[in-house]
């Protein structure tokens, strides 16, 4: 009986080292797919991140500013 009972408590601590990994496994998915704030607000720790659809409006408006300034000056 002490054999069944020692098997058991095996593959117990077998289960439970094996869904301790999954846990670990899925946190870290969890961080991949959706970064904190203090990941994802630093770069190079100081400045913040800056979105594509920030930077691609910042663009058009650069491309804006250039191109009626170009506009003007060939009046």
């Amino acid at each position: 009986m002490s054999e069944v009972l020692e098997g058991l408590l095996q593959k117990r601590a077998s289960l439970a080292a094996e869904l301790g990994a999954l846990d670990a496994g899925i946190a870290a998915y969890r961080r991949a797919l959706v970064p904190t704030k203090s990941e994802a607000v630093k770069v190079n720790g100081s400045r913040p991140t800056m979105s594509l659809a920030a930077r691609k409006k910042l663009s058009l408006l650069a491309k804006a500013r250039w191109a009626k300034k170009r506009k003007k000056e060939k009046k």
